[in-house]
């Protein structure tokens, strides 16, 4: 899966299911890219911009226990930050403002999550 689009990159993740966050962790190092996170919440992930923490693109789970990932998407559309929005809702349950984000249907398949960032990185250049 390894493309030089992925390599030293950082993705900020935000997963509230452990094991899911640790799997993808697991795979995006070994594709060498940089995770900021996984944060299991909204807040988590906030405060660690406000700490200076960057990253190149957001893999963004949209229900995070019961809270809405929007606020966080908010930031990180002003910011400029690339997003991927990861859900097991269809695509009637993400507001309009959000439709143009990319979407994956949980579960992730590894393969397409990859594809969709390098995808991401390679329109950056």
């Amino acid at each position: 899966m390894n493309s030089n689009h992925l390599n030293g990159k950082s993705v900020l993740m935000v997963e509230d299911e452990y094991l899911i966050a640790d799997a993808l962790c697991s795979a995006f190092e070994m594709e060498d890219v940089r995770v900021v996170g996984p944060f299991p919440n909204i807040a988590s992930a906030m405060t660690a911009l406000d700490e200076g923490a960057h990253a190149d693109a957001a893999v963004l789970d949209v229900n995070l226990n019961g809270e809405r990932v929007f606020p966080l998407a908010d930031r990180l559309i002003a910011d400029n930050v690339p997003i991927i929005l990861t859900t097991g809702y269809d695509s009637d349950a993400i507001p309009r403002n959000y439709a143009h984000l990319q979407r994956l249907q949980k579960p992730v398949h590894l393969h397409e999550l990859f594809g969709c960032l390098n995808g991401l990185f390679a329109n950056r250049k």
